[in-house]
Formats: C-alpha cells, sequence, structure tokens
C-alpha cells in the first residue's frame, strides 16, 4: 500500500512528492530538503534545525515501519482485548494446529504435531506436551519447557 501526500512548499525540489512508502535505501537517497520535508510530514513537525542527517533517517525509516495499516489493527485489538480483560496475555502459549514442534534429546530427534484437540506423536494422540515430554524423557517434565516454549 502506497501513499502519497503533496510536499510541503513550492520549490522545485518538493514538487516531488512526500511518500508514505519509502524503502531505506530510497531514505537514504534523497536531499537534505527533501529528507527534512518527508520527515515534517511523517512525524508532523519541523524536525529541529540541529538533529542531525543520520537520526533524521533512522526516525523516518522506524516512524513508517510504525505506520503499516496491519499492525496498526492489530494493536488496536490488543489493546480492546486488554481493556476487556488485563490478564488476556497471562494464558499460555497457543499453538496453531498444523504446527510441527521439535526436540533433540540425547542424539535423537523427537517431533510433535500440534492438532486441533491436543497432539500427535510417534503416530499417538496426547491431550498435553506434558505427556509427550514424560514418555520421550522416562522423567517428569513440563511440555513447553521440554519443546523450548518458554
Amino acid at each position: 500500500m502506497r501513499l502519497d501526500l503533496p510536499s510541503l512548499g513550492s520549490n522545485t525540489v518538493s514538487r516531488k512528492r512526500v511518500s508514505m512508502n519509502l524503502s531505506q535505501s530510497e531514505i537514504k537517497e534523497l536531499s537534505l530538503e527533501e529528507l527534512r520535508k518527508n520527515w515534517q510530514k511523517v512525524w508532523g513537525l519541523k524536525p529541529h534545525v540541529r538533529i542531525g542527517r543520520k537520526m533524521m533517517e533512522r526516525s523516518l525509516i522506524l516512524k513508517l515501519h510504525q505506520i503499516n495499516p496491519d499492525v496498526e489493527l492489530h494493536l488496536q485489538r490488543l489493546a480492546k482485548d486488554y481493556k476487556r480483560n488485563p490478564k488476556c496475555f497471562d494464558a499460555r502459549i497457543h499453538l496453531k494446529p498444523g504446527v510441527r514442534l521439535s526436540r533433540t534429546w540425547k542424539s535423537k530427534k523427537y517431533d510433535a504435531l500440534v492438532k486441533v484437540n491436543g497432539y500427535e506423536y510417534d503416530g499417538q494422540h496426547y491431550s498435553s506436551l506434558t505427556q509427550i515430554a514424560n514418555t520421550i524423557t522416562g522423567s517428569k517434565w513440563n511440555g513447553y519447557v521440554f519443546f523450548g516454549l518458554r
């Protein structure tokens, strides 16, 4: 998605459009005047006269990455969930069905597959990763720790 905004000023350099979708290399190729105008448009204020070029480039890159609409939407959803339930981020790790978990234990590789209603290991169904970890090691293990999820 590319958002082109009108540039500031009326001289020949500013006839170029200020873009909200510049790559890092494009930002580094801008003249100082173009860089300042892009920075001002993105941040909404004039850059200080003593701000260095590298600092403007870095902060412009940071700000442009923050403007990604998908990221904004995801952050808004997370904030809404948090307002509804402040403990919503304390929940366990949620693994999507189809994810394959691997672990090497005593020089042998072990794989577990996340299913809709549990896990599959060695052709058998398990209701928890802990059961799989205990089967593999022969001792008590937390399944999340065993597979490196914590």
